[in-house]
């Protein structure tokens, strides 16, 4: 019996494959949720061993491999349709696909929401608000501070300052540029710009335009090309080539209208004429972000900004230029550092006087976004916008969140008998989810809609910027922030009221259906919880708005030094008119004669500089006065005023005298001092006291007189040194005409521009209005700010007003029958309604304890913009608290009175 041994070998390798594949099918049986392995396992193992006996009764190995492949895959697809079975557990017959589902209760939301137009619409509508601002705001704050420039290997570019006479990083002078350029060894190129503003002649009407000085090497440092045209040659860097401007892409679309044939059109600026020779990239519009500059000009173009721009060319005591640099191929910051150290010293020892004590810092690329000075400053405006914006957007998501909360409580009766069917919680989270993201994605698309509408605005906000303003645009970035922001506000006001909803009770739903239904103590606490955060945010930006009220208030009983309510100016530039050189003075006399003339003027003067505007200044040698830290000179605000100026303005005279008429050009040249600068630099004694320009030996000025402190730059400021020179020793041709009238002073505003047409009809008019405008203009800024904080906390407090009345309303009804058998019982409709009042102004106590307490430390970023009102003002806390306590208390009332006025016999009858 030869064949035996090998025939029982067979069937036990048969046996040992059979049981093989008996443990792999238990093991992918494992896809599936254990009750269904525990119902259906067996059978299905015994269906496939019996499936795959015949297979390998076929003797074929392509048979099993088959069927195991069709096996796998089903069991795969089938096991994801079981555990995503809306039971939780299974389904075993229906096989439903995962999409199926997904896709049942997506429609089935979306039907929930079109049959209640009226949540629906409201609540797309505080989406749409509260989305479309956050990205309004991104786009200026992503213009402003996060925006990559779009410069070639920007990590080789670095910033270098000279120091300021202070000891700080400041600018540098144009000589000391061009000993920076001569660094090669160090840097591929260097560059420098300067900016300005100008009058442009070649559009419609006169205009004011920003402006750039540059050098040739500007554009090559930062990896830029015009998209039309070229940019400057090293010829342009000399005063007597030919005057080129390149015209900002965006100048060239909004001022230009895009007109093919930009370049090599000559314009005039400040009534030069200047040829444009190119136009810049379309993603570049100069290096202050959102601030545009509307005209780069080349040095050669320097008497567009008129002589002292041209002689700051040669003077290095003039700081007007920021230096920018290319590092040479393996050159690190730190040896670029180490070679201008080095340069500093060089210069020190060369210009004593000028550069002793004054270092050059590099920064690298990054370090910088704007200027050392002004980059901490900036950057804590656009946080704390972009923070008070996403406040606004927290009330809404807290608001939506509520409201969902309380519509998925009143659908506990529909989840109940979903779940008693077989529905799992992870069924009924997703359909209050998908409906919380179906309202975010239409809200979301509405507010990139109102987003991509109002940074049209953006530019029109009351904010004092230079020539082309702000350039704030709707692109990829800001739609794709926004898009996120739709995502994360779905999630975060859909999925916690979803979770909080999907938490029901069965049994007793069901039993109490129709009975006086409570919505749990927890889901009560859930939601006045939502309450607080609202009452609390919104304490926070109504505090912040009533601060900036208090200060903008406070800065504008400031008194500015000057008589600004009988002063009209208008302004003018002698050179733009044509007039130059000897004309200059006697013009000017022509002006001021026929001005004083006109009835009803008292008395008239020109200055170059008026109070409360921000402005150059001068580097003084005080005789006898050693600053403690930098070079040893101090930098002084001054203007030219001509005789008459004090007067004219009612700035009272402390000491000495004025400007007189035997004070010529030909005389020795005098001064006048405000206080301060008398108190600080001579001690309190100016009267003959010297000062002389730093870098001009013996050129010493007297001071002649002593005059009351005027607000300098801006209303808030403490006091501030200030110089006033002749203009009559030392003629102008760009200034101001202040007259004073009994009269009011826009009376005289066509008077005025007719005098100027008379004396020489080609002056233009740069300027007019009357001081009191002119001083409040000097707080456009602060005043932007209070309207901006005063809207968000407007809006605030609607929501918070609008969260108070849902949780109110859902509460009352709840609690009807409550009320109709206190009513049945004698109870006073008065002490219900203040019951329910009392009852809501707990939770609003709680949210403003949280407010006030979250309002101090958040005040504390505002200190900066406040003034006559610290950060922690009791009386502004203290309204903003009453204030929210009487919004709230309003809006609980409504619902309150209502159920008060129930009938209680239908109450309890419909109960």
């Amino acid at each position: 019996m030869p064949a035996g041994p090998p025939a029982r070998d067979g069937e036990e390798d048969d046996e040992r494959k059979a049981g093989l594949h008996d443990r792999v099918f238990r093991l992918l049986l494992r896809l599936y949720p254990r009750s269904f392995r525990e119902e259906y396992g067996d059978e299905m193992t015994r269906y496939f061993l019996e499936r795959l006996t015949r297979a390998r009764e076929q003797r074929k190995r392509q048979a099993v491999i088959s069927l195991w492949a069709r096996t796998a895959l089903d069991l795969v697809r089938t096991a994801a349709a079981e555990r995503g079975s809306p039971s939780g557990r299974h389904e075993p017959t229906t096989g439903a696909h995962p999409m199926s589902a997904f896709l049942q209760d997506l429609r089935y939301a979306a039907r929930r929401l079109r049959n209640t137009p009226l949540f629906t619409i409201s609540a797309i509508a505080i989406l749409a608000v509260g989305i479309g601002l956050n990205a309004s705001v991104f786009s200026l704050v992503d213009t402003a501070i996060f925006r990559p420039p779009p410069f070639t290997n920007a990590e080789e570019i670095v910033h270098i300052y000279q120091d300021s006479d202070d000891g700080d990083p400041s600018s540098t002078s144009y000589p000391e540029y061009r000993e920076m350029a001569e660094v090669t060894d160090v840097f591929a190129g260097v560059a420098a710009t300067s900016s300005g503003s100008a009058t442009w002649e070649g559009a419609d009407s006169p205009r004011q335009v920003s402006i750039e000085f540059a050098t040739a090497s500007y554009f090559p440092v930062l990896g830029l090309r015009p998209v039309r045209g070229r940019w400057f040659d090293a010829e342009h860097d000399q005063v007597g080539a030919e005057m080129v401007a390149v015209v900002s892409h965006r100048a060239w679309r909004t001022l230009m209208g895009e007109v093919p044939d930009a370049v090599g059109r000559t314009i005039r600026l400040n009534n030069q004429p200047v040829t444009i020779i190119g136009v810049g990239p379309t993603d570049f519009n100069g290096e202050a972000g959102a601030l545009v500059t509307d005209f780069w000009l080349s040095i050669s173009s320097t008497p567009v900004g008129g002589p002292f721009r041209v002689a700051n060319l040669e003077r290095r005591q003039d700081h007007w230029y920021q230096v920018k640099a290319r590092l040479a191929p393996g050159v690190t910051v730190e040896r670029a550092r180490a070679a201008m150290d080095a340069l500093a010293r060089g210069l020190a020892e060369a210009y004593p006087e000028l550069n002793e004590g004054r270092g050059i810092t590099v920064f690298a690329f990054d370090e910088v976004r704007f200027h050392p000075a002004a980059d901490a400053g900036i950057f804590r405006a656009n946080v704390g916008l972009f923070a008070v914006a996403a406040l606004v957007l927290l009330l809404a998501c807290t608001n939506l969140a509520n409201l969902l909360l309380v519509r998925g409580i009143s659908r506990g009766p529909e989840m109940a008998v979903r779940e008693a069917l077989g529905a799992g919680r992870k069924r009924v989270v997703r359909l209050f989810l998908l409906e919380a993201l179906l309202l975010s994605a239409i809200g979301g698309g509405a507010g990139l809609a109102v987003a991509a509408w109002s940074v049209r605005f953006v530019p029109l906000l009351p904010i004092p910027t230079p020539g082309g303003g702000l350039d704030v645009s709707f692109d990829h970035r800001v739609a794709i922030f926004g898009l996120l922001l739709t995502l994360a506000t779905g999630l975060i006001f859909g999925l916690l009221p979803a979770l909080r909803s999907s938490r029901t009770d069965v049994a007793a739903v069901l039993r109490d259906e129709g009975v006086g239904r409570s919505a749990g103590r927890r889901a009560s606490v859930f939601r006045a919880g939502l309450v607080a955060v609202q009452v609390a945010v919104s304490v926070v930006l109504i505090v912040g708005a009533g601060l900036l009220a208090r200060s903008l208030a406070n800065a504008q009983r400031v008194d500015a030094g000057v008589d600004v309510g009988r002063i009209a100016v208008v302004g003018t530039n002698l050179p733009q008119g044509g007039v130059t050189g000897p004309e200059v003075p006697s013009v000017t006399a022509a002006l001021l004669e026929r001005v004083e003339a006109m009835p009803g003027v008292e008395r008239a003067a020109i200055t170059t500089r008026l109070p409360v505007q921000p402005g150059g200044t001068t580097t003084q040698i005080v005789e006898g006065y050693e600053p403690r830290v930098g070079t040893g000179s101090v930098e002084l605000p001054f203007a030219y005023v001509s005789r008459g100026y004090f007067e004219t303005m009612g700035i009272r005279v402390v000491a000495g005298r004025t400007f007189a008429l035997h004070d010529r050009p030909e005389t020795p040249r005098v001064i006048v001092v405000n206080e301060t600068a008398a108190s600080l630099y001579w001690g309190g004694d100016a009267l003959g006291g010297r000062i002389r320009s730093q870098g001009s030996q013996g050129a010493w000025v007297d001071v002649v007189g002593v005059v009351a402190d005027v607000k300098v730059n801006d209303l808030r400021e403490a006091p501030t040194p200030m110089i006033y020179y002749s203009a009559d020793q030392s003629p102008v041709g760009v200034f101001s005409i202040v007259a004073r009238t009994a009269g009011e002073p826009a009376a005289l505003a066509g008077a005025l521009r007719s005098v100027m047409r008379d004396v020489r009809p080609s002056l233009p008019v740069t300027r007019q209005l009357h001081l009191d405008a002119h001083v409040g203009n000097g707080l456009a800024g602060l005043r932007a700010a209070t309207a901006l904080m005063g809207g968000f906390s407007l809006l605030a407090l609607m929501l918070a007003g609008l969260g108070v009345y849902a949780v109110v309303s859902f509460a009352v009804e709840r609690r009807t029958q409550e009320m109709g058998i206190r009513v049945a019982l004698g109870a006073p409709r008065s002490r219900i309604v203040g019951m329910i009042v009392g009852q809501s102004l707990v939770m609003v106590a709680v949210g403003l304890a949280a407010g006030l307490w979250l309002a101090v430390l958040a005040m504390r970023g505002l200190e900066g913009m406040l003034f006559g009102v610290g950060a922690v003002d009791e009386v502004t806390f203290a309204g903003a608290a009453v204030l929210l306590l009487l919004a709230a208390a309003t809006a609980a009332f409504v619902p309150a009175q209502r159920a008060a006025r129930a009938n209680p016999v239908e109450v309890l009858r419909s109960h």
